[in-house]
């Protein structure tokens, strides 16, 4: 397989962004991550656009929708849109990398698009990573089945998570408390200690039916559950997700596990889901799975 670099100008891909999202996270995300990765890869590419199988759209959608006030009233869309088109050459030999909720926005023809944080958009799913949380020196006791820390108005199955476990001792589900790893972690009030004292780290869908929590979990050595709808856990063909992850479609799915929940299934799975997401699915690491996945669609 033999992949084209479609020559995108630098107005496609801003160098910085306003605002960043968790918190904690760097300036840098999967966009930048597998385009710098894929100019590494001599063995994959062409400069002759008509012999490749595909072509790689190197937009960096999340900055640019973001220094577009998130594309609200469809700010930034039309120019977005001419530049595009004047830079695909064969739509459906296309392919591109967006982090961004709801995907790219705009009209891409045919072409595929690997999406993070997909909301009502078709797209192959991709993990939703950010920088690493710093680990206290010795792991927390568990004290939860099961933790969440984050707003609840994102989605209304957050809601109902929130109502059905509020009185629950042995689930913890908290609002607004800090990202970051502080020096004065014994107050055990932010969203590192929380997660590592729990047995499961509740991933509920919010806006996107992603969750950046279920991959920090991951890098916690916890077992993350996502709960939504649509199970999003990418390259399922090639990933053994319930191996080191939980899955729960509803509330009521989310109760039930929780209820029946083997303690020491749930250590394993948090140990094994670790590994996987240093070896596998960290930057630079999860971009090899892009190319599995064009190799299955060719």
């Amino acid at each position: 397989m033999k992949i084209y670099i479609l020559k995108a100008p630098l107005l496609l891909q801003p160098k910085t962004q306003i605002h960043q999202y968790p918190a904690h996270n760097k300036d840098y995300g999967i966009e930048q991550d597998f385009d710098i990765w894929i100019r590494k890869q001599s063995e994959l590419l062409t400069d002759d656009a008509s012999a490749a199988d595909w072509h790689y759209l190197p937009v960096y959608w999340t900055r640019w929708h973001i220094n577009h006030k998130f594309a609200a009233n469809g700010e930034g869309l039309a120019e977005l849109q001419q530049e595009v088109d004047r830079v695909i050459i064969d739509d459906a030999k296309t392919f591109t990398i967006t982090q961004f909720d709801g995907g790219t926005l705009i009209n891409t023809g045919k072409g595929t698009v690997f999406t993070a944080a997909r909301t009502i958009n078709e797209g192959i799913d991709i993990p939703i990573l950010c920088s690493p949380h710093r680990k206290p020196p010795f792991p927390p006791k568990k004290k939860y089945l099961g933790t969440f820390n984050g707003s609840f108005d994102t989605h209304p199955i957050r809601i109902e998570m929130e109502k059905r476990f509020r009185n629950n001792p042995e689930i913890l589900i908290q609002g607004g408390l800090p990202t970051r790893f502080y020096k004065r972690w014994l107050w055990a009030k932010n969203f590192n200690l929380r997660t590592m004292e729990s047995y499961v780290s509740l991933s509920p869908r919010g806006t996107s039916c992603n969750s950046f929590r279920f991959f920090e979990a991951m890098q916690l050595g916890i077992a993350p559950c996502l709960i939504g709808d649509v199970d999003v856990r990418p390259f399922k063909k090639f990933i053994p997700w319930n191996e080191i992850s939980y899955y729960a479609s509803t509330v009521d799915e989310l109760e039930d596990l929780l209820a029946k929940l083997d303690k020491k299934e749930a250590i394993e799975k948090g140990k094994k889901a670790y590994k996987y997401w240093k070896n596998e699915l960290f930057y630079q690491k999860w971009c090899k799975y892009i190319i599995k996945e064009l190799e299955q669609t060719t």
